[in-house]
């Protein structure tokens, strides 16, 4: 019996007519098979044949990413936005994203979120560059979040966040998710979408969380 064909990452993307991410999202969300090689991910070309077949719409590159989309959004809408961050220093915009988050009754306790919070930030700054953090604990902790989320805070002036490029930060995504899946999926889909500043501006002139939510929509090339 012959052994089954193993495709890389890009392989597999090329097969299927879609970008390698889109690809690690689908394997993210449990809709395809991938398996991780150290930080090479391998895929059986039977199983990504499979997967093509039973897409029932011509561009599978269109339904990938509606499915990666929708699995976002299942995470975030328009009341986890906080257009009017109030904070001037980088320890202010972790209690008032905690605060929000107990708002909007993501977690129960306002001072626990902080806590985790600011000790990740005391190891190495969660500023990626462009203007962008991604906020989250250091670890999962399942059972003291509510449910899963993704909160955004926007601060206008921007505030000195220690960022990898030392650039003021203007967009706080908070990522509260109850598994290690849940978050890899949500941080590489927001990944993509701030790898240039242009989106970051757009947000930032938005006139309600509407358009925000709409701007945050990965789009087909």
């Amino acid at each position: 019996m012959a052994k089954d064909e193993i495709l890389t990452l890009n392989e597999a993307a090329k097969f299927l007519n879609m970008s390698p991410e889109t690809l690690v999202n689908l394997v993210s969300q449990n809709e395809l098979k991938g398996i991780k090689v150290g930080n090479q991910w391998r895929f059986i070309k039977d199983d990504i044949e499979l997967w093509k077949d039973t897409q029932d719409k011509p561009n599978v590159e269109k339904i990938a990413l509606e499915n990666v989309v929708s699995r976002f959004f299942s995470f975030m809408n328009s009341d986890f936005i906080l257009k009017g961050l109030n904070a001037k220093h980088r320890f202010e915009v972790l209690a008032a994203m905690s605060q929000f988050a107990k708002v909007n009754s993501v977690c129960t306790k306002q001072s626990w979120l902080f806590d985790m919070l600011s000790k990740r930030e005391r190891l190495i700054s969660t500023g990626v560059g462009n203007g962008v953090a991604f906020l989250h604990p250091r670890i999962i902790h399942s059972d003291k979040i509510n449910f899963s989320a993704v909160l955004l805070g926007i601060s206008q002036d921007g505030i000195d966040f220690r960022s990898l490029d030392r650039s003021p930060v203007n967009l706080f995504f908070l990522l509260l998710l109850k598994t290690e899946q849940q978050h890899l999926f949500a941080l590489s889909y927001l990944s993509q979408l701030f790898r240039e500043d242009h989106l970051k501006q757009q947000i930032m002139k938005a006139s309600d969380n509407k358009t925000i939510l709409d701007l945050l929509k990965l789009q087909v090339d």
